[in-house]
């Protein structure tokens, strides 16, 4: 039986959504050491669950052409070929929103599986970003209209998958891209964040959480930039 996790119950509502980051807060504040465990994972025990992981699997950008539609997994297996020196089968391809990703950041893996990833409903971490010697575990949401995808659940996802990991592997983060692609309106994850909610803030600073944007950058480039707890321009 798929465990029910944390994650796959946030409910959009204003009161329920409020009450699931009270909820999560609480048990980051909670001094058990399972208590995050059992809120995320379903289970004190999720070790039962441990994945398999060998690094260096991603060295073939293979082209996609079964025409489904898996953006999320697309985006993250594109944006990691694309910029990175692996040799590129964009002819062959039918997934054509391509970019660079200029700056600071690098992409240095993806699809990482969970550490607790042996069941197959916890999922993956979506892409590493590198910084200098910091990697962020950072999970990733399209940037196209239908994807209403909100920032607690983000959140959630990404403490599930770094749950786990030794303190200091990871830096745990979510990204989020600033318009929409096919209308060039403000994405939701866009909006929750102007928002400024308080609460949400706060629940970043407890869990560890680094919020990035992809900003346009030009012709079919982006730029990946921190953004701060509080609504405005990123710094």
């Amino acid at each position: 039986m798929p465990l029910k996790l944390f994650k796959d119950q946030i409910k959009k509502t204003p009161a329920k959504y409020t009450a699931s980051i009270r909820k999560l807060s609480a048990v980051l504040d909670d001094k058990d050491p399972t208590a995050l465990k059992k809120l995320l994972c379903a289970t004190a025990c999720p070790e039962k669950y441990r994945g398999k992981y060998q690094v260096g699997n991603h060295n073939q950008c293979l082209p996609f052409t079964d025409g489904k539609n898996l953006l999320e997994k697309r985006l993250c297996k594109c944006l990691y070929y694309f910029n990175n020196s692996y040799p590129k089968n964009c002819a062959q391809c039918t997934f054509s929103n391509r970019f660079k990703i200029v700056g600071d950041y690098q992409i240095v893996d993806y699809e990482v599986p969970a550490y607790y990833g042996g069941e197959k409903s916890i999922g993956e971490i979506d892409l590493i970003l590198r910084q200098g010697a910091v990697d962020y575990a950072t999970e990733v949401k399209p940037y196209h209209k239908n994807n209403r995808e909100p920032l607690l659940r983000m959140t959630a996802e990404i403490l599930t998958y770094t749950l786990g990991y030794p303190p200091g592997k990871y830096q745990k983060a979510i990204a989020f891209f600033e318009k929409n692609r096919d209308d060039g309106t403000a994405t939701a994850q866009q909006l929750e964040y102007q928002a400024g909610s308080p609460l949400l803030f706060d629940l970043f600073k407890k869990a560890g959480i680094t919020v990035f944007r992809l900003e346009e950058a030009g012709p079919d480039a982006y730029r990946i930039c921190k953004l701060p707890f509080t609504a405005g321009p990123a710094k």
